[in-house]
Order: structure tokens, then sequence, then C-alpha cells
């Protein structure tokens, strides 16, 4: 799924009328953003993600109302087409919220995948490419001047599991615009840039995630108004290709209320099927 990892307290709608940001945040008030993502499949399988987001750098909440096939991307299912995320820890910990049956699930990717490697799954990693290059100047974007930057990841992966071995490749390529004058960090869109990836490979894979930090150190730390990108996966003789476009409808300032990113005590927590041990869901802080 395109989100790796949402509509309750927020009740946000997407903007239909630009909005421009103050450069500077005011004091006492986070970044928030309504936004649009727009997977493809291959006709008809297209999907559309309505999205609210609103924090920093290290800590998020995203709202999102989701439309068409394979945009069920909570794994705690359901066919509202609604789900909220919290991302915690620079996005480490994310926090699935079920606002309509009340539940919750708080899963770690980077520990979710060493537990299967300790169950007897095994993987190796080869051909691990990320690489980022700057391409100058971007569009003017809801009156705001952009950067452009291309980003590119790759790799080989073999699973072993129960004496079978299958090889799964994995390539991407990302085009980001990046705000040069908002003087603060929202990125509802990591998973085109490998921030995703490379918090679940990176305990896996020590030369993937040297890479993806060598490339993610090339990028701006500001927040993205537009990005699109092109994944190829190939398994057992099938290649999969997946176009997705995102963009920001509004981006502006609003008060900062921590209460947002908390799980609310009436909520209850759920666990994956056979994922019941701290790498699996975890409790709350």
């Amino acid at each position: 799924a395109f989100v790796l990892a949402p509509l309750s307290y927020i009740n946000a709608q997407a903007s239909t009328k630009p909005v421009a940001a103050p450069a500077v945040s005011p004091a006492g008030k986070n970044l928030a953003m309504d936004f649009r993502i727009t997977v493809t499949q291959g006709q008809p399988d297209t999907s559309v993600i309505q999205g609210h987001a609103v924090g920093s750098a290290d800590k998020m909440r995203m709202d999102l109302k989701m439309q068409g096939p394979g945009a069920q991307v909570s794994p705690l299912g359901g066919s509202s087409g609604e789900v909220g995320m919290i991302l915690s820890d620079s996005g480490k910990t994310v926090t699935y919220l079920d606002t309509k049956a009340s539940h919750y699930l708080r899963v770690r990717p980077a520990d979710m995948l060493a537990q299967a490697q300790q169950t007897g799954v095994k993987m190796g990693f080869s051909g691990t490419e990320a690489k980022a290059e700057n391409l100058g100047a971007g569009p003017t974007i809801l009156g705001h001047p952009t950067s452009h930057y291309r980003i590119g990841t790759g790799m080989t992966m073999t699973i072993t599991a129960m004496g079978q071995d299958q090889v799964v490749k994995i390539s991407s390529t990302s085009d980001y615009y990046y705000a040069d004058d908002i003087k603060g960090v929202v990125n509802p869109f990591a998973s085109l840039s490998g921030g995703d990836m490379a918090a679940m490979f990176g305990s896996s894979s020590k030369e993937f995630a040297d890479k993806l930090k060598a490339m993610q150190d090339k990028l701006p730390k500001a927040t993205p108004l537009r990005a699109s990108s092109t994944a190829t996966m190939t398994a057992q003789g099938q290649t999969r290709i997946t176009s997705t476009q995102a963009e920001v409808t509004s981006v502006q300032w609003v008060d900062a209320d921590s209460k947002i990113f908390d799980i609310p005590a009436t909520y209850t927590p759920v666990t994956l099927p056979g994922i019941a041990t701290p790498g699996g869901a975890v409790p709350p802080k």
C-alpha cells in the first residue's frame, strides 16, 4: 500500500480554495495541510485518498478518506474507507485508529520485520540503490516557491521461508517539490521518498540503511507540496507497476493541540493475527 502506516477529531475537508501559509511558524502553532493522492495500478484499478495532516517532523496525525479498489491501507480492516493514523518517533511507530469501532492498533514496522525473521523467515538484500538529485527550481504551488528533487530507490530481496525462496525486485522513481519558504516539516508523502523503507528495512540491511540515510541527508528539511512516483515490483514472474500522484490542496498554521496525538481512553487495543508480542501491536505510552 502507498500509505504505510484518517478522519475524527480534525473533521477537515479538502480545501477548494488555495491557502498560502506564512513562512515562519507563529508561536503555539502546528503546520496543517489538506492533500489528495491518486494511486493507479492499471485501469480501472484507481484509488483516491483525501487526507488531512497536522504536526511536525517527529509527530504527525493523518486522517484519511479512501475510495476505489486497493484503497484499504489500514490493517484494522473494515469497509468504511476512513482511517486515522498517528506517526510518532519520527515515523518509527504507527498507530492506526478505527474511529467507528473505537479500536486502535499500534505497530513498529521495523520490529515486525525483525520478529518475522526470528520465526524462521530469512531475508537477504542485494542490488540496493538510493539516490537523490537536485533538479533546481520547481513551480510555484499555493503561492510558495519550490525546489525539485528526484529520488530513486531499489533493491532485490530474497525471502526464505519453509524451505522455499522467493525473489522480489523493487524499484521506484519519485519527483518531489519542496516549499522553499515554509519553516516547518510535515510530510504525508514519506512513502515516496523512502522514509518508510528506511524505518522498516534499516535493521535488516545496514548497507541499504546507510544508502537511504545518505540520500535523505541530501533532501531539504522542508514540507513537500507535490510528489509523483512510479514504483515497479517483480515477483514470481509477474510485474506490477504503481503510479502515484500526490498534491497538497491547502497549507496553513493552526493552533497546536496535543490531544490529537493521543488515543482516546475509550478505545480498545487490537492485534494483528499471529502478532501479539512487543514486535507487533504495542501498548500506548
